[in-house]
């Protein structure tokens, strides 16, 4: 083993004992190994040293925790073998396995169960495993939900009608969960809920004596003031110019005077701010010839426009006074109380169902430790000070991770915090989504003293040095986030104490990292189109090819070697819904991507038919798997022979035909009887022996050998035989449970992981989140330009750990809802941190890279963007104009522009060969003149003119298709879904089933039938009822929808002459959705070149050889004769169906046809 030879800040971490240290260790700067020595330390030196079982060890996960055992095993292993004759050594190596190194949570069970009696649990409790936990809490929600119904007191029934909006419960339900599961952060969550309640009663007179208008003010007063900063400098800077500075510093001295002003009025409370608003903006002189420094006129001009939006955005804030929107808070008040209330009856209902099952979550876990270890007000209990004497030292890895609640039991067994050692890096905090509090971190960051330090003095050590990545890397990573990071966005400054330092010499010279903007002409930059990620990972993958192909080297060993494509990682922010499409596309374009990876596991094919051979091996009377195994490669069923088998019984499910089939078909007859040996296989074998059965009796394995995408295909299957063993043994059993478990999963968006193969020469692809911790030669981060998901920020009610709750006020008599003063507050902070921490995501990503780094993003024309971003773009760029940004992409494209280029290039690619071209920004196109000219002024001939393009006012924006026919007369069909009228709101209607659907609503469930059901399969109505209830019960359709669906008159459509047609066409595509730009004028006369965006659905569209035919389904209630006249009312529809499918299929539509359900007639137009 290579001795170590530690930096002196990690000797000083080592060696540093007396007192709480924090250590605080950058990307790649060996923390782990510093950790691992400081407890070699404490059991191998000085006078006493102790044991290793004298220490608890936490990380934040499984695998973790098994790795740092490891490490430690092997270290006491090594120095036992240089040192044969101490028997101390032998014994530690023996502890080892004894050693408490785990998560938070399996120091709890332990901690709980030795001490059940005092914490007032049973100690043989278990975990409850998430399916069932998520059963027990809907349970439980329902229960609290029937008793408030049933109690009906005001101000739950005020939550219902604005909370769920007069409709249903579904939004209660979700608030309720998502309340309680952000609840868990706290140690105590019912003593923060009885805080809230009370804040909502406040006796304040000036919205500033609250939070939430505290929160506001000082965010409006630090935007004001640096506005205010950034006009001082223009000032001076324009005031170096005569001509620029005559007619440029008046106007921009009186806004920064405005803009001070607005600032200081803040201090003073809401309304001061409202008397001190708008900000003024006076005209500018005039300026002939751009003035000695046209660049920096027209830099100032920009400045001044983004000021002006900016200072509207705070005037739009702050238009309500303090009176109204304190009413506001009032008026919300019981709806709140209510709200609270419901959260903790549910919490209740569910800790009592759990606790007659002897479950527990981890929440359980957490919060009966944090009651058991400390007092109300926090300080230890006696059996805390017990526990925290068998510890030398708690020592806790990824602390920046850690939530208020694991935090007060970390210190409650580490007496109260002087025998704890922590180790983290704050700015790679991005579990916040799992109430992870990266203030905690911070305000040690900021507060502790240098080490060393008197004992029982808190410390802190700064881990600087990156034992993982080149200079240039290091350089990159610096001057973005030495441009962006700052404690207004990322929470922290980004100063010396944070800066990276290369501690390794790589061989060589390597280019330095390139940000790599594609074009895709024609794409609206607010539009997430799935062929932006495509053009994307495709000009990528050239890159990669290039990389390869040329032979660009990669050091090994201190060696230079060929880099090769196992070499490459693909990291995405958000990988289940880019990730398939850089899978698919890189495979194309020649690159291979690691084994497993090549496309979501569940939709895979072999999988796919393997999960519904198991089901009906469960049951066989379950139509859509058995026919998906019937028409597998596996037994290889045409749809003729489907067909046939249908017909055999026109009457119960598709295995009784099928049964009948086989009295006449050798083929059906052989199908059932390996079902019928595999169902009896199944019933005396454990679950993975049954799935190893079905792969070698059935050839499973040979067959994904001799299709395409073989390895993985047999990856994926060998992963499917791992799940099945690693579920029994959790304990459960059975072949339903197991395939519900999997459902549960797939729900979820759970992806099962793959074992990490070494040395595979395939390209990785993975989420940021996952590559923590991780680190590769080569880095390409993607999808950069994808906007931020604030979602979260759109809920009814808004939660903040600090801040409470941030309702909507409801106007149930005029039918409207607009944010109180405590949701915009709330929203404000929330934004914040949510963007806070796609910075920390952007800086994981990039400090994984070893030697290489390349960042990828599509916009439709990066010159211009860059062009529109430059203005802001400087060394150091303040939170102020970051925030406004949509991506990370805008964020990196403004550093590299304001470090220009130095450290990341920035550069257009596009071309075939994957060798993207450096740029610079354009000159920023001259806007308008905005001084006033000495020239004489018709006004009569100003006062006379009209805008020449007026009927272009008129045009809509975007057209369905379905809105051609009621231009000209109402369609219940494409009625709007919210009417016009005004809406009251009302309880949700418990009486609902006893209302008849209405027109539209019987449309949309029979066309939703028709999007699933099988035409074939149609063969009686009974059989059609029978396929609809099947929808009904797989939750396709609701009960009531199902009941409204005309299974008689989808039998009459599938058995006739154009339902059999649609049932042999060799493609359906059904619900096939379009949207394209299209001139304005076919649909509006006179609007020559305008163009709008036309959307639509069509209902079916049947690819045949020589062409296309699309058919759209009517539920008119008409009689025969008049299908015919009724049909015209739709051929403008029709029309523009079949040029929208012309246009995206490239085949001729060669019908187009009207089908009316209810008559049963089809008219071809």
């Amino acid at each position: 083993m290579a001795e170590f030879k530690p930096t002196p800040s990690q000797k000083l971490a080592i060696e540093d004992q007396g007192g709480e240290l924090l250590v605080s260790a950058a990307a790649g700067s060996g923390k782990t190994r510093v950790l691992t020595e400081r407890l070699m330390r404490w059991i191998t030196e000085g006078n006493a040293p102790r044991s290793i079982d004298n220490f608890l060890i936490i990380t934040f996960s499984t695998a973790a925790a098994a790795e740092l055992r490891s490490r430690i095993s092997e270290e006491l292993s090594a120095r036992a073998a240089a040192d044969p004759g101490s028997k101390r050594l032998r014994r530690e190596s023996a502890l080892v396995r004894r050693a408490q190194i785990g998560t938070i949570h399996s120091f709890c069970s332990a901690l709980l169960r030795e001490y059940a009696g005092r914490a007032g649990i049973a100690p043989d409790f278990a975990i409850a495993d998430e399916d069932r936990a998520r059963e027990l809490r809907r349970l439980s929600l329902e229960t609290v939900l029937e008793a408030a119904y049933a109690e009906a007191e005001p101000g739950f029934i005020q939550l219902a009608d604005t909370v769920g909006a007069g409709t249903d419960d579904r939004r209660l339900e979700s608030l309720v969960l998502e309340l309680h599961g952000k609840l868990q952060s706290h140690a105590r969550p019912g003593d923060w809920a009885a805080r809230q309640s009370e804040l909502f009663e406040t006796g304040a007179e000036d919205a500033a004596d609250t939070p939430w208008g505290r929160e506001l003010l000082e965010s409006a007063a630090d935007e004001l003031l640096w506005w205010a900063g950034e006009f001082d400098e223009l000032v001076r800077s324009l005031a170096g110019f005569e001509k620029m500075g005559k007619a440029y510093v008046p106007s921009f001295s009186e806004t920064a005077s405005s803009l001070r002003g607005a600032a200081k009025r803040a201090a003073e409370g809401w309304d001061a701010l409202r008397e001190a608003l708008p900000i003024e903006f006076p005209r500018l002189g005039t300026l002939r010839g751009g003035g000695e420094d046209p660049e920096l006129a027209e830099r100032a001009k920009a400045r001044r426009e983004a000021c002006k939006k900016a200072a509207k955005r705070i005037e739009k804030g702050f238009t309500l006074p303090s009176e109204q929107l304190l009413r506001d808070m009032r008026a919300t008040a019981p709806a709140m109380r209510a709200l609270l209330k419901l959260v903790g009856d549910f919490d209740a209902e569910y800790t009592r169902r759990k606790r007659r099952r002897s479950l527990l979550d981890f929440a359980d876990l957490e919060h009966l430790a944090a009651r058991l270890l400390t007092e109300p007000d926090g300080s230890p209990t006696e059996t805390a000070r017990e526990v925290s004497r068998r510890y030398a030292e708690v020592m806790v890895d990824e602390y920046q991770d850690v939530s208020l609640v694991q935090d007060m039991i970390i210190r409650a067994v580490s007496d109260s915090g002087r025998r704890l050692f922590m180790v983290g890096d704050v700015k790679q905090s991005i579990y916040r989504f799992r109430l992870a509090d990266p203030t905690i971190f911070l305000k040690k960051y900021e507060s502790y003293a240098d080490a060393p330090q008197p004992e029982g003095v808190p410390r802190r050590v700064f881990l600087r040095e990156s034992f993982r990545s080149r200079g240039e890397v290091v350089d990159a990573v610096n001057a973005v986030f030495g441009c962006l990071m700052s404690k207004g966005l990322g929470e922290m400054e980004y100063d010396e104490r944070a800066r990276l330092r290369a501690g390794l010499e790589y061989p060589g010279v390597v280019p330095v990292p390139e940000l790599v903007a594609v074009p895709l002409p024609g794409a609206d930059e607010d539009e997430e189109r799935p062929d932006k990620i495509e053009v994307e990972a495709a000009y990528a993958a050239r890159m990669m090819r290039r990389l390869v192909e040329t032979g660009a080297k990669i050091s090994e060993g201190g060696v230079l070697r060929p880099l090769g494509y196992g070499d490459i990682a693909v990291l995405l922010r958000s990988v289940n819904v880019s990730g398939p499409v850089w899978r698919r596309v890189l495979a194309r374009e020649g690159v291979p991507v690691e084994a497993g990876q090549s496309g979501g596991f569940f939709e895979a094919p072999e999988v796919a038919v393997i999960l519904s051979l198991l089901a009906i091996i469960d049951n066989p009377r379950q139509d859509v798997a058995l026919i998906s195994v019937l028409r597998s490669e596996l037994f290889g069923f045409t749809n003729d022979e489907l067909t046939e088998i249908r017909l055999m019984s026109g009457e119960g499910d598709f295995y009784a035909a099928l049964s009948a089939r086989a009295e006449v078909s050798e083929k059906a007859r052989a199908f059932l009887d390996t079902l019928d040996r595999l169902r009896d296989f199944a019933r005396d074998s454990e679950l993975a022996t049954l799935i190893w059965e079905i792969y070698e009796s059935l050839g499973c394995m040979a067959l994904c050998s001799a299709m395409r995408d073989g390895e993985g295909r047999r990856a994926r299957l060998l992963r499917l035989f791992e799940l099945a063993r690693s579920f029994e043994t959790t304990g459960w059993r059975g072949l339903r449970r197991f395939l519900d478990w999997l459902r549960s999963m797939r729900e979820r968006g759970e992806e099962p992981a793959f074992p990490d193969e070494d040395g595979g020469g395939a390209v990785r692809i993975m989420s940021i989140h996952r590559s923590k911790g991780l680190e590769f030669p080569v880095v390409f981060i993607g999808d950069t330009a994808r906007q931020f998901n604030r979602s979260d920020l759109r809920g009814s009610v808004l939660v903040h750990p600090e801040l409470g709750l941030g309702p909507k006020f409801t106007d149930a008599a005029r039918g409207i809802e607009y944010p109180t003063l405590a949701r915009r507050a709330v929203a404000n902070r929330l934004e914040r941190e949510l963007l806070s921490e796609e910075l920390r995501l952007l800086y994981v990503a990039m400090t994984r890279a070893r030697e290489r780094l390349f960042i990828t993003c599509t916009f439709a024309d990066p010159q211009k963007t860059m062009d529109k971003l430059a203005p802001a773009a400087q060394e150091h760029i303040p939170a102020q104009a970051l925030l406004p940004m949509r991506s990370m992409a805008e964020w990196l494209i403004c550093a590299a522009l304001g470090t220009g280029g130095r450290a990341l290039t920035l550069s257009i690619g596009g071309d075939e060969e994957g060798v993207p071209r450096r740029v610079t920004p354009a000159a920023q196109p001259e806007p308008e003149r905005t001084g006033e000219e000495a020239v004489p002024v018709d006004f009569d001939a100003l006062l006379a003119w009209r805008y020449p393009h007026a009927g272009a006012e008129t045009l809509p924006s975007k057209l369905t298709a379905t809105e051609l026919k009621s231009l000209a007369e109402p369609d219940a069909e494409s009625a709007e879904l919210l009417p016009r009228a005004a809406r009251t709101f009302r309880r949700p209607d418990i009486a609902l089933a006893a209302r008849r659907l209405t027109a539209a609503e019987r449309g949309t469930a029979t066309h939703l039938a028709l999007r699933y059901l099988e035409l074939g399969a149609l063969t009686t109505p009974e059989a059609a009822r029978e396929a609809v209830d099947r929808l009904a019960a797989a939750g396709k359709l609701s009960a009531r929808e199902a009941a409204a669906v005309d299974a008689a008159g989808l039998c009459r459509f599938a058995l006739s002459p154009l339902g059999r047609r649609i049932t042999a066409a060799p493609r359906v595509l059904r619900e096939f959705p379009f949207a394209l730009l299209c001139p304005a004028e076919r649909f509006f006369p006179g609007a020559e070149g305008e163009e709008l965006l036309l959307q639509g659905v069509v209902d079916c569209c049947l690819i045949e050889p020589d062409g296309a035919v699309i058919v759209d389904y009517k539920t008119d209630r008409i009689a025969p004769e008049a299908a015919p006249e009724r049909a015209k009312r739709y051929a403008a529809q029709l029309e523009t169906y079949a040029w929208a499918v012309s246009r995206i299929t490239g085949l001729a539509v060669k019908a187009k046809i009207v089908y009316f359900l209810q008559p049963g007639e089809a008219v071809e137009l």
